[in-house]
């Protein structure tokens, strides 16, 4: 499974939201082009670590572009129904 899928499916079925909002954080950094701080990366287990590197490599080498589109939107949605803080 790519990671961009493997990001959604983490979204949807999580116990673990610190963990999945750093892959997300880095996904929407990746789309928009925004500074992501990858200190974070160091915060979270291997599992989602390992994601964040295979997210980053299918990223540069333009790998699994329609999983990363539905990720993207899922982000947006997310977004744009969370109430502002």
């Amino acid at each position: 499974m790519n990671a961009a899928k493997q990001i959604r499916k983490l979204v949807e079925d999580t116990k673990e939201p610190e963990q999945v909002a750093v892959l997300i954080a880095l996904a929407a950094a990746l789309e928009t082009g925004t500074a992501f701080d990858i200190r974070t990366l160091y915060d979270i287990d291997m599992k989602y670590f390992d994601t964040a590197i295979q997210l980053l490599q299918d990223w540069r080498f333009d790998h699994h572009i329609a999983a990363r589109s539905k990720l993207i939107e899922q982000i947006m949605q997310a977004a744009e129904s969370s109430p502002p803080e």
